[in-house]
């Protein structure tokens, strides 16, 4: 994405995409490690049997001769690399969802059809930039910017027809003003709404979390906006969906 193309975004889709961003980039980052510590562990339990390497002294190597001479008689020194039931946990089964999987869902979640014009030529333009798989140690910082773009055009569609936004948020009346509909009630509805309808299933901690993330953003989006417009009304909503729809939670498998 240029500089002329993020300059057009209004101002709670560039606080999503930057949102995102970071948190798919400290998943693939945390998953990523977890996975090389995992096999190196598994690969350096394997070693002491097969590799051929002389180990450096006095190392506690399970090779190592010299491991016992400051030991009382009797007294073995057990090798360091040994494995043992926490070296031998498997790998995590952690994945991304790939483009198709992407779309499809978003489709899903929001109820805008798979087929709508204004998704699917989007959809046809980055699908390029997307996850090719579902492998998260390929994740990129551009891929979860494609997929911000992907769910602001998918809760753009969502927001601006009644009848799909009647249904993720019923008592909302998406033609008054901030003023007037984002009283402490609502406000907490259209966040829920959001994190039921478009991200898996959180556990309690996690969910608060988010909530408190998403309220804080809310509030944020409200700044410099015209409070008595129901455009900012709608704008607002589109972002707490492009945050949950786009989310690291979300993408993942």
């Amino acid at each position: 994405m240029n500089t002329e193309e993020k300059n057009t975004l209004p101002n709670g889709v560039r606080i999503a995409i930057a949102i995102g961003t970071l948190v798919s980039v400290l998943v693939a980052f945390n998953q990523c490690t977890i996975d090389k510590k995992t096999t190196n562990t598994k690969s350096t339990g394997s070693s002491s049997s097969a590799s051929t390497a002389v180990p450096a002294p006095a190392t506690g190597d399970s090779g190592d001769t010299e491991n016992d001479t400051d030991l009382p008689d009797g007294l073995v020194m057990p090798p360091i690399n040994a494995p043992t039931a926490e070296t031998e946990l498997s790998e995590m089964d952690v994945g991304v969802k790939n483009f198709e999987q992407i779309y499809l869902s978003m489709a899903a979640a929001t109820g805008v059809s798979p087929t709508e014009t204004a998704t699917l030529n989007l959809y046809k333009q980055i699908i390029v930039q997307l996850p090719a798989d579902n492998n998260v140690k390929s994740f990129l910082p551009s891929n979860q910017v494609a997929i911000t773009k992907l769910s602001a055009e998918f809760c753009e569609k969502l927001v601006e027809t009644a009848a799909l936004r009647t249904i993720i948020w019923p008592s909302i009346n998406f033609g008054g003003t901030p003023t007037t509909v984002f009283n402490a009630a609502n406000k907490k509805i259209i966040i829920d709404a959001a994190i039921l309808k478009f991200m898996p299933p959180l556990d309690s901690q996690n969910q608060v979390f988010t909530y408190n993330e998403l309220a804080k953003l809310f509030d944020e989006l409200l700044t410099g906006e015209d409070l008595g417009s129901s455009v900012t009304t709608r704008k607002v909503v589109k972002s707490m969906c492009i945050s949950t729809l786009a989310s690291a939670h979300a993408t993942l498998l």
